[in-house]
């Protein structure tokens, strides 16, 4: 059987990081088994749907390079066929009209909670009038001979639920609009799905529609269930817990492979590796190596990863996706600087960054000429006594030439002429050329700036 998965998020938010993670196990296991990625809108919920939503979803699976094999498919345009399967199941007498009303159905369950600490719908309209005009709902008809009903999931092996845990459960409202567990059979099957790759709160979802597929004679599907991301607590990940949208992932300077790569580790392993480019987790990923225990989402190791792909990618590569991502005028702010310029500080920094929005900030505080200098740098470094070194290194590179190879040597002896070590003037320098003491390589930071640059910043210090 062919490899076809789905993602089918529902716009009426951006996506978030659980969406994702859940839409990058399906690609990987896609492209591992040389099978089709699909993604389907679920944008029956109307009221609550938006374009702008729908439009922030595909952006963020694009950006992340999760991109569907076929066109979209929207749940909303298949209304008819879901209401065809639907009569099919009338007419096979696995449905039924429900025209019990609001109020005696809430009656009822104020009085089963009372005596069983739970509700479950009873089934008085199984042998109702079923040509009524009444206003109803349409209710599955669970009909099973088993005491515990059982299916094989991927990832959690045997799973079951007890029978009287099912009810009769509605399938389509009084409007005459389906419900989300019918219109996912329906629409799983024309999409000839062939695995149903999703959150393990889905798990009791399964059941129900495993049923509707056995009744309406459809191929079923094999599933399996991911586990969930969960907070530092152990609780399910909230909006405080750093489960923001994907957007505000990029805008904060994340990288989409480091992205991608952190959340591919949230619940599976190859082996020990903590680092993948976006082919190793095509090779490798397995829903064998899916856990069932929940994973810790620890923003602390996302930046970790993301500071690694930053250092080792080109600095072209890092410049484009900081002008992409999160400055679109990034260049243009450098203006001063040549290109060759700005992609010297972009690979000086991006050793020091873990995240593009660092790396802009620290070449910023570079480029602008510090107006004030750090009390904290000034106190620890800076004396009358320093001043003056500085101010006599400031003569001596007047004649010096600006490479790395040249001004390494003057530095050096110039602190052996002095008796100084080199932290004594490293660090003072550093203050003199962005305003702190902490900063990257002493030489790096004056090839960047340039002679002139580096000698006006080192003279303004040296009088101040």
């Amino acid at each position: 059987m062919s490899v076809r998965v789905r993602f089918a998020p529902s716009p009426t938010g951006h996506l978030h990081i659980g969406g994702l993670r859940t839409a990058l196990f399906n690609w990987l296991f896609a492209k591992n088994n040389n099978g089709t990625f699909l993604v389907r809108i679920e944008d029956t919920d109307r009221e609550r749907y938006t374009k702008e939503h729908e439009e922030a979803i595909i952006r963020s699976l694009e950006w992340t390079g999760i991109n569907a094999d076929e066109p979209l498919v929207y749940q909303f345009a298949r209304q008819s066929f879901h209401k065809e399967a639907l009569q099919k199941l009338l007419d096979s007498g696995k449905a039924y009209r429900c025209f019990c009303s609001a109020e005696s159905l809430q009656k009822k369950r104020e009085e089963a909670e009372a005596a069983h600490g739970f509700y479950q719908y009873d089934g008085t309209c199984r042998t109702a009038d079923q040509s009524s005009d009444q206003p109803h709902v349409i209710r599955f008809k669970v009909e099973v001979d088993r005491e515990v009903l059982t299916f094989k999931d991927l990832v959690r092996n045997d799973v079951s639920l007890q029978r009287n845990q099912l009810d009769d459960f509605i399938v389509a409202r009084t409007d005459g609009s389906v419900t989300y567990n019918f219109a996912v059979v329906e629409d799983d099957h024309f999409m000839k799905v062939s695995h149903v790759i999703r959150g393990e709160d889905h798990l009791l979802n399964s059941f129900k529609q495993i049923l509707m597929y056995q009744a309406l004679g459809y191929e079923l599907p094999q599933f399996a269930h991911l586990p969930l991301i969960l907070s530092e607590s152990g609780q399910k990940l909230s909006k405080r817990d750093a489960a923001v949208s994907v957007d505000e992932y990029k805008d904060g300077g994340y990288l989409p492979v480091a992205l991608c790569n952190y959340l591919a580790r949230l619940g599976w392993s190859h082996k020990d590796q903590e680092l993948f480019t976006t082919n190793e987790l095509i090779k490798f990923f397995s829903l064998d190596n899916v856990q069932k225990k929940g994973a810790i989402f620890d923003i602390d190791k996302l930046r970790w990863i993301n500071s690694v792909h930053l250092q080792e990618s080109e600095p072209a590569a890092v410049l484009k996706a900081a002008t992409e991502n999160i400055n679109k005028n990034f260049e243009q702010e450098f203006s001063d600087w040549s290109l060759e310029t700005i992609l010297h500080a972009t690979k000086v920094y991006q050793t020091r960054s873990h995240t593009l929005v660092e790396l802009y900030d620290q070449i910023k505080l570079l480029y602008n000429a510090p107006e004030s200098y750090d009390p904290e740098s000034l106190e620890q470094w800076i004396d009358s006594q320093i001043k003056n070194f500085v101010q006599l290194l400031h003569e001596k590179l007047q004649a010096a030439i600006f490479e790395k190879s040249e001004l390494m040597p003057i530095v050096k002896q110039f602190c052996k002429d002095q008796g100084i070590k080199m932290g004594q003037i490293a660090q003072p320098i550093r203050i003199a050329l962005c305003g702190t003491a902490s900063g990257p390589g002493l030489f790096d930071m004056l090839l960047v700036l340039g002679k002139e640059e580096s000698l006006q910043r080192l003279e303004k210090l040296a009088k101040s």
